[in-house]
């Protein structure tokens, strides 16, 4: 971070050249950022050219971006003129039948996955997650919380099944309205780093980030007594500086994960039915009633649920559907680039 934040760059404007500033995107409210240079807290905007030349939301500032700057002398609110190549990015795809992706965070190095233990545990959504976070090239830790209001036996119990679906570096059992583990959470955090909380609403992410605060910075609500369902704290994604010096991105609860056009988190999310599909006596084996399917022998074994199966045939096949259009929309997106340059070229 610190190295970016050094790499300041030069705009030619009316035959002046003006040093542009780098600073990184803390929070957006409806494009007027907020970002944080030299330790400072500025406003900004976007330019007109970066306005006018993004064809597509991505192209613009998101939470975590590290972005050249112009501040004008006597101006108050700096003008956002390029955004700087990201390292890594949270993303999914648009809610509703629109294919787009939507950005929920960039430049994260770790993100904390938080699921409760009260009845809102669900393999199938942390699998999904799982592919997300992978395929934005970010490291996934999985945190339980509300230990306290299961028995030990239904923690193991459910530790137990998440091994069996994926391999996740770290799994945590904690409890942050007792304090239980909180040290453990906040030596996985190394100054410098960026931390992305995620979860549905009501698992104790604004508690979590309270906690490693160390003030009551966010508002916190308890998941519904009577679904078990939570209720949004956070209603927008924010970087907080931590005590050590590293960032904490909280964000909203995310109800609906749709998944963008993946780059190696479902396979990594999926290693072992891809392994067991390289047994399948037929390269084109459909995993069904097929013959010679290993993995319907291994879900008759007992050593694969029918349910990881489902959910890696439905994942595959949502992946395979969202290829086509994102390469449809890259030949479009191609085709305006050109539309641009020659309406210029004509000026």
């Amino acid at each position: 971070m610190e190295n970016l934040l050094k790499e300041n760059s030069l705009l030619k404007m009316r035959g002046h050249f003006y040093a542009l500033n780098c600073g990184r995107v803390i929070n957006e409210e409806r494009e007027r950022y907020t970002l944080e240079i030299d330790g400072e807290e500025t406003i900004a905007v976007l330019s007109g050219k970066l306005r006018h030349n993004a064809l597509t939301r991505s192209e613009l500032p998101t939470v975590g971006d590290y972005v050249d700057v112009l501040m004008l002398p006597g101006d108050s609110i700096g003008k956002i003129e390029r955004v700087k190549e990201r390292k890594s990015k949270l993303v999914r795809k648009l809610a509703g039948e629109y294919a787009g992706e939507q950005l929920l965070g960039a430049n994260v190095d770790i993100v904390f996955l938080l699921n409760s233990l009260n009845r809102d545990l669900n393999l199938r959504r942390i699998e999904r997650y799982l592919v997300m976070i992978r395929d934005g090239g970010i490291k996934p830790i999985l945190i339980l919380t509300k230990n306290d209001l299961v028995t030990e036996d239904v923690t193991n119990q459910f530790l137990k099944q998440i091994q069996t679906i994926t391999k996740v570096d770290q799994v945590l059992s904690i409890s942050i309205e007792k304090g239980e583990s909180i040290d453990e959470v906040r030596n996985l955090i190394q100054p410098g780093q960026t931390i992305a909380l995620l979860g549905s609403s009501g698992v104790g992410k604004s508690t979590l980030t309270n906690a490693l605060l160390g003030c009551d910075h966010q508002v916190v609500q308890e998941i519904g007594a009577h679904a078990d369902r939570g209720k949004h704290t956070t209603t927008s994604r924010t970087l907080l500086k931590l005590p050590n010096g590293a960032f904490l991105m909280d964000t909203p609860g995310i109800r609906e994960i749709q998944l963008w056009e993946g780059e190696g988190g479902f396979e990594n999310s999926f290693l072992d039915v891809l392994e067991l599909e390289k047994r399948c006596k037929f390269s084109n084996c459909r995993h069904q009633n097929d013959q010679g399917c290993a993995i319907q022998s291994a879900i008759e074994r007992g050593e694969l649920e029918a349910a990881r199966l489902k959910s890696f045939l439905k994942i595959e096949k949502e992946q395979s559907f969202m290829e086509k259009k994102s390469q449809a929309k890259t030949s479009k997106h191609l085709k305006e680039i050109w539309k641009k340059r020659s309406r210029e070229y004509r000026r």
